[in-house]
């Protein structure tokens, strides 16, 4: 079965790399409008690996956030793409801030993220001596990665395992037909 992926960001991508880690038989084609894939938000972004901090408890977007560093991780683990946990501060600069960073903290933990800690503003001087304010959580799962790296290996994995990445395919409109859809470039 072919699947047509009309954008080849990183979302585009991975969609097309989870087809075929689950079903090897069909054919998922994705189709860039670029010349190259992840050339939009995905390899112009700050390159953070999320971890789920902001999101509402038991929220899909908590949990997707939680699994998808978590995956992400993995995925440069075995293709070899480096990346860095270095976690980050959520720093209260006033008063009336350490109520909302409580908050963070607590959606954290139940959001499962790993190793949270509180910090008071000498801990956070330990950790970033540049930075300041009144107290901080420190996320340490959070980290960085070159998302265009990750495009080119994703990319390279789908044609590898008989998908197709087609660039230069700007998709105008989609048709109805008795068999599924066509594409239409114009």
């Amino acid at each position: 079965m072919k699947i047509g992926i009309i954008g080849g960001g990183i979302i585009g991508l991975a969609t097309a790399h989870q087809l075929l880690e689950k079903y090897p038989t069909h054919t998922p084609i994705v189709l860039e409008k670029e010349k190259e894939p992840g050339r939009h938000q995905s390899t112009h972004n700050s390159g953070v690996l999320h971890a789920g901090l902001y999101y509402k408890p038991k929220s899909l977007k908590a949990k997707l956030a939680v699994k998808g560093i978590r995956q992400m991780k993995d995925f440069c683990e075995k293709f070899g793409i480096p990346y860095e946990t270095c976690g980050k501060l959520v720093v209260a600069v006033d008063e009336e801030e350490l109520s909302r960073l409580d908050t963070l903290f607590d959606r954290g933990q139940q959001n499962g993220l790993s190793g949270l800690q509180k910090l008071s503003r000498d801990q956070m001087k330990e950790i970033e001596p540049h930075v300041s304010g009144m107290a901080a959580v420190r996320v340490p799962e959070e980290g960085i990665v070159d998302f265009d790296a990750v495009c080119k290996k994703l990319s390279a994995e789908i044609s590898a395992k008989g998908g197709q990445v087609i660039t230069g395919y700007e998709v105008k409109a989609l048709s109805r037909t008795t068999n599924g859809w066509e594409i239409n470039k114009e």
